[in-house]
């Protein structure tokens, strides 16, 4: 996929991954504002890594929790977890 087709593709379902209701027990994985990230923590919000133009992720992740949002991006793209992408997070 050429730069320009992986742009289109991500901001195409960035918001599809953002609108999806479970995400952490607390915490979102992909929003619009450092702040959504971290409702009731507003504190943490220095922590938030803009991946983009308008999203925030939070960079802290364990390994499993790494996997975790790699599978619900899978999801949301129509990938199958393991037979078409399969990642060794060591």
């Amino acid at each position: 996929m050429e730069p320009a087709e992986e742009r289109a593709a991500a901001e195409a379902n960035a918001p599809r991954f953002a609108a999806l209701p479970k995400h952490g027990r607390k915490r979102r994985y992909l929003a619009r504002t450092k702040e959504e990230l971290y409702p009731g923590s507003p504190h943490l919000a220095v922590n938030a890594y803009q991946l983009r133009p308008g999203w925030w992720c939070d960079p802290h992740a364990s390994r499993a929790g790494i996997a975790r949002r790699i599978r619900m991006a899978c999801e949301v793209v129509e990938m199958r977890w393991g037979e078409d992408l399969t990642i060794n997070l060591g």
